[in-house]
């Protein structure tokens, strides 16, 4: 059967690391329901739309782009509207709308935006329309750091199976974006997915190792399981 994990919230938890936001921070740490809470605080229709909505909102969505989006007309097509959205939004996250604006003037004082992992991006400050490239310098950073963070996920993961004695019987067949998925034998289910779990809840620590970075937002998982990708169910 096919086991996967898949990073809980990764770009969400990066970016709060990243820009050390204490209201996100706290609402993580709290087991805060934060597309709730949000779709309060913004006045949205469904959890479903504050949920969409926050991950754009990561990469700095602008008014009128949720506006022409279909996955939000149907909500409001007036530009003004997703911007009073957006500032609700930024008025509640500062953190993340001044790590927004200190990476724009780090871009257009020509210099990279340095990830605490080690890795860098140089971004030119305007996109081939002339418009300020923010959905450009708000992704490279999250995802960029998202990603060595998956990466060590993965190492992590192989060295826990090859010391549960289960390296040749659990095959790593997918490592894509936030997720890790291996073929393995239905009895070694729950091995698996407790290795997979105690992963993600070593990732700080191993952070701290690796790369000499004390990570404060909490890193976890959701495991699912299925005899294909589309059939997959929540490990309970």
């Amino acid at each position: 059967m096919l086991i996967g994990a898949d990073a809980s919230q990764l770009e969400w938890r990066t970016i709060l690391e990243l820009s050390q936001d204490q209201i996100g921070i706290a609402e993580v740490l709290n087991g805060e329901d934060t597309h709730s809470l949000n779709q309060v605080a913004f006045n949205l229709p469904s959890r479903l739309i504050s949920k969409i909505y926050l991950f754009r909102t990561i990469f700095r969505g602008t008014g009128y782009s949720f506006s022409v989006d279909p996955n939000f007309m149907h909500v409001s097509s007036d530009a003004a509207y997703w911007d009073n959205v957006n500032k609700l939004f930024y008025e509640k996250y500062k953190g993340i709308d001044d790590c927004h604006n200190n990476w724009k003037i780090q871009v257009f004082n020509g210099q990279p935006i340095v990830g605490p992992l080690g890795r860098f991006w140089k971004i030119e400050p305007f996109n081939q329309y002339g418009k300020i490239n923010w959905s450009v310098f708000t992704n490279y950073p999250v995802q960029g750091t998202g990603a060595d963070v998956m990466a060590l996920a993965r190492v992590s993961f192989k060295n826990k199976l090859r010391k549960a004695g289960l390296s040749n019987v659990v095959l790593l067949v997918s490592s894509v974006h936030d997720s890790i998925v291996v073929d393995a034998p239905s009895q070694y289910l729950h091995d698996v997915a407790k290795l997979f779990f105690e992963t993600f809840k070593d990732l700080q620590v191993n952070i701290k190792k690796v790369f000499d970075y004390d990570w404060k937002v909490p890193l976890a998982c959701e495991v699912k399981h299925g005899p294909n990708m589309k059939e997959m169910v929540k490990y309970v």
